[in-house]
């Protein structure tokens, strides 16, 4: 089987299994250019707002609730 290559244009480095592989861009990455700032992925703007959204749906669901008595 044979090694797969970083996607990053020009790098030789071979991809890190599982780790180095984006799920936004569908490259294969080495250690250098595994984070999606490193190899600069085109698709980074929506892992932003995808995770910000996550955040907030769980900060809503953990959000205290003022019970009032009168």
């Amino acid at each position: 089987m044979a090694k797969v290559k970083c996607s990053f244009e020009d790098c030789k480095l071979p991809a890190q299994r599982i780790v180095g592989d984006c799920s936004f861009c569908q490259g294969s990455f080495c250690k250098n250019h595994r984070l999606l700032e490193d190899h600069k992925c085109r698709n980074l703007e929506d892992c932003k707002r995808e995770a910000f959204e996550q955040n907030a749906n769980q900060l809503n669901k953990e959000r205290t609730q003022v019970i009032k008595t009168a």
